[in-house]
């Protein structure tokens, strides 16, 4: 628990130092899990806050509450992320960290590629896949910029 609350406050405080020049994104998504426990309904919302390297990159934080609903199982995944702007409608990103099991399930590594395209200014449509150690989830959704 310690080295949550740790993490935590590592983000907490690098978020707060860069305030200014980050943007802070929230999306939605659906999905469905892959692996032993295939095709249950899982239900996802996330949060970004991505500070710009270069007109091409940008690095941050990643988290988000996700739900697999048929086993009641819940996961708070704490993640540094990337993006890769590939075109002015195409990004790829990925997020690392470590997932955190607050029902019926464990703890475990969380690793996320995804795709996004650009609808407007500051609506993203995504795809990815949510990797948490043997088992992952197949996810369709949306960001929005604040």
């Amino acid at each position: 628990m310690k080295k949550i609350a740790f993490i935590f406050a590592c983000i907490a405080i690098s978020l707060t130092s860069y305030s200014q020049k980050g943007k802070v994104r929230i999306g939605a998504n659906l999905g469905f899990t892959t692996g032993a426990s295939n095709s249950l309904l899982a239900i996802g919302g996330d949060v970004d806050y991505l500070f710009t390297v270069d007109e091409k990159f940008e690095v941050g934080a990643a988290t988000g509450l996700i739900l697999v609903t048929d086993v009641n199982a819940t996961l708070l995944p704490v993640a540094f992320a990337g993006r890769f702007n590939a075109s002015n409608k195409i990004d790829l990103g990925v997020d690392v960290g470590y997932a955190v099991g607050i029902n019926n399930t464990e703890n475990g590594f969380y690793f996320r590629p995804m795709f996004e395209y650009k609808v407007g200014n500051k609506i993203s449509l995504r795809a990815s896949y949510s990797g948490i150690e043997d088992d992952g989830i197949l996810n369709f959704g949306a960001m929005f910029g604040l």
